[in-house]
């Protein structure tokens, strides 16, 4: 069981208020940008997973030697 980070339930309280108010409102309120509360929202399915940061661990690297 993935545990509830202090950054997810933020994420969450964030797009519960925006969806209540508005995206503008809700900017004002948490101080942040319109653009970050439109990427959550998008990504958001209705699960705590996916308001989960994703890793930003490269999947290759452009020096690699091919096998």
């Amino acid at each position: 069981m993935a545990s509830i980070t202090q950054d997810t339930r933020y994420r969450l309280s964030l797009i519960r208020y925006a969806e209540k108010y508005g995206i503008t409102k809700a900017a004002v309120k948490y101080k942040t940008n319109q653009q970050y509360i439109y990427r959550w929202k998008r990504r958001y399915d209705y699960s705590i997973e996916s308001l989960h940061e994703l890793s930003r661990r490269p999947h290759h690297h452009p020096n690699q030697h091919t096998p």
